[in-house]
Order: structure tokens, then sequence, then C-alpha cells
């Protein structure tokens, strides 16, 4: 849910505020691959002192780098791929994390499936099962399990998100007050054990910490290429989750601190 502006502190304003000045700065560049402080400036706004800034932190979290006057954007965050384009990557890998989060969903549960294609796998295991309650913003699970017989689904509202068939946005949020989950399944495009889970939307992340709110569990399935890898908004650090369901060409030095941290970790 949306908090209530007149009820933000004006520091959670102005962290607010600040996010979306770095989704703007992001998209920009994704669109044009660089730019002047000066465009920046008149684009969101603000003084060229606060832009320098803004790309300052945007640099330490490894967005972009700074050029004379500028930024340029880091090639390997270019664009963010389709679903289509996700969807044929890692086929096997992703198939066997999907049969194991299945196997943690028995008859009777309430849970919330995110978006994600490895979580599209998943929610394909789930036709048979009884008594079912699932939770999701994504519009092609939703379409998947609503002829499933012994399936309940409640799809968010929303403004739809084509790369990711997510429902995002203040009607999504909100659809999910006050609804409550055993466990939570959330896929990322970024797993990494200082910066935590990430994704490389502002909007995708405020839906995903909204549902990790009202659940009892949190399980992560994530395949080895999302491993030290870093998106744009974080969603919740490492500490945050309970279980994460990886395939075998994780690096097993990875898989080892996040156990003693005494998180689960199921390996495929």
């Amino acid at each position: 849910m949306s908090e209530d502006p007149t009820s933000a502190s004006p520091a959670d304003s102005r962290k607010l505020l600040s996010l979306e000045r770095h989704q703007r700065i992001m998209d920009y560049l994704k669109a044009n691959r660089s730019v002047e402080v000066s465009q920046l400036s008149e684009l969101l706004k603000v003084s060229e002192v606060t832009v320098r800034k803004d790309l300052e932190r945007l640099e330490r979290a490894g967005l972009l780098s700074r050029s004379h006057g500028g930024a340029i954007l880091l090639e390997r965050l270019l664009y963010e791929p389709s679903f289509a384009e996700k969807e044929d990557q890692w086929i096997d890998e992703k198939q066997a994390i999907a049969h194991a989060a299945a196997s943690l969903i028995t008859d009777g549960m309430t849970v919330a499936i995110m978006t994600g294609t490895t979580l599209s796998h998943t929610a394909r295991l789930l036709m048979q099962r009884q008594r079912l309650n699932i939770v999701t913003n994504a519009v092609n699970i939703a379409t998947e399990l609503m002829h499933a017989a012994g399936v309940s689904v409640f799809l968010t509202g929303g403004n739809i998100r084509p790369n990711t068939l997510a429902l995002v946005g203040e009607m999504a949020e909100r659809s999910l007050e006050g609804i409550y989950v055993e466990t939570a399944f959330i896929g990322v495009n970024g797993f990494s054990l200082e910066q935590g889970l990430t994704t490389p939307s502002i909007e995708e992340a405020r839906v995903v910490k909204k549902v990790m709110e009202n659940a009892q569990k949190i399980v992560v399935a994530v395949d080895h290429t999302k491993f030290n890898q870093v998106a744009f908004v974080r969603i919740c650090t490492v500490e945050q989750i309970h279980t994460v369901i990886t395939d075998r060409k994780t690096p097993a030095t990875e898989i080892d601190k996040l156990r003693d941290k005494g998180i689960t970790v199921i390996v495929t």
C-alpha cells in the first residue's frame, strides 16, 4: 500500500524523491547511453549539485560511470531483457529449480508467486493441487492457473509492465493490503550478499516488498547467473529471506555463506 504523503517524514519524502530521480536518470541513460549534468538538471528540475550527488550514488552502486560533465551507462545495464528473451535461457536449471519450489507447495496452502520465468515454470507444476490459494501480480501466472479446478487465484490490479508481465503501481500495492500468505516465492535480477536482492524497476520492488510484509516465509528462486549481480533497486537484504533455491552451477562459496547466515539453501 502506498504511504499517505501527509504522514511521511521529511526524510522519507526526500528519499522517495531521490529514488524517483535515480529511476529517471537510468531510464534516460538506457535510451541515450550518455547524458550531461546540465541536461539532467533541466530534465529533473533540480540543481547541478544535486544531479552530481545523484550520479555519485549511482556510480557507487555500479550502475553508471561518470564522465567529464556527465555520465555514461555501463553496457551490462543497457536494457532489461524481456520475458520472452529470458524464458528460454538456462531452461534446464530453471525447470529443476521450479520442481524444487513446487515441492514446497502442498494442498491447502496460501502462497504468493511473483513474476519471473523460473516461477512461471513453478506455476505450471501446480495444476493438480487442491484447495490451493495463489496470490500473484503476474498476468501469465494467473492465466496459467485460472483453469486449475483446485486452485483459487487472486490477481492484483495495477498497470502492466510488458517486459515482465507484472502488474505494478499504487493499485497493485493497495490490492495487497490485508492479504496474508504462508510463503512468498520471489524471483530477482540480482542476488548479492552485500547489496541484497535487486530488480531494475522501483515499481516492481515496491509490490514485492508489500507481499513480503505479510508473508510468514520468503523463498527466493534464483539461478546461478543472478549471483553477484546488482540491479537498480534493492528489494530486501539477504538476511530478510528464509530459503534460497538455486542450481548446481552456483559457486559453493556463495552457498556456504548463505548457510552460515542461517538461510536454507536447496541446490537442484
